[in-house]
């Protein structure tokens, strides 16, 4: 990744990128996602187009992290076809990216390094046909403070690009906001100088 707190991921994918060897040819296909069902609905979608073909073999790569993978060999040989996919995608550093690759055989077997080396290059070939794109990787963050307070607290929250999720305000208030994850060390820096705030860093995972 470019950074841990930015993600690099597709701003335009790649579409019908052709590679031969020995007689058969590989299509590949790159697509920006943002999840595991997007991801397959691309790849099932994929599979209907080209219902002729031999294999729809891909990867994706998921999380903020790109913490989340998975790479699919649809028959052929273990690891010769997803795992090169996904190499790919981790190679350009990207996220939130789907890659599939569709084969058409053409009567001559390639071996598992053939095979490796066509479905590496055919995804090579797919990414560097795509255009890339920085997105802003937010942090789930909450502030706790009393009514009185609520004036500069909302002025924080606009003056920092917060987006605010959830909030209860009464004689004591609680916002929950994602905060651009760059700007959380210098928010907790601010707030802990502010003894009647309180500003807390929540898990992303609690939506």
């Amino acid at each position: 990744m470019s950074s841990t707190q930015d993600l690099k991921t597709i701003e335009k994918g790649a579409f019908d990128i052709i590679y031969k060897d020995k007689g058969s040819k590989f299509i590949g296909f790159a697509k920006h996602v943002d999840s595991p069902e997007e991801a397959t609905a691309f790849f099932e979608l994929l599979k209907k187009q080209h219902h002729g073909a031999n294999h729809c073999c891909y990867a994706y790569r998921l999380g903020a992290q790109g913490q989340e993978m998975r790479a699919n060999d649809d028959g052929e040989p273990t690891h010769s076809a997803g795992t090169p996919i996904l190499g790919q995608i981790q190679s350009f550093g990207l996220t939130n990216t789907a890659v599939a690759v569709i084969r058409y055989f053409g009567g001559t077997k390639l071996g598992v390094g053939g095979l490796v080396k066509a479905y590496k290059a055919t995804a090579q070939l797919t990414l560097e046909a795509s255009s890339f794109k920085l997105e802003v990787v937010y942090q789930k963050a909450q502030l706790n403070f009393k009514y009185r307070d609520i004036g500069a607290a909302m002025n924080w929250l606009k003056q920092e690009q917060c987006l605010i999720i959830e909030q209860h305000l009464d004689q004591k208030c609680r916002i929950q906001f994602n905060l651009p994850a760059l700007k959380v060390e210098q928010a907790q820096e601010f707030w802990n100088s502010q003894p009647e705030l309180y500003f807390e860093v929540l898990n992303n995972d609690d939506y």
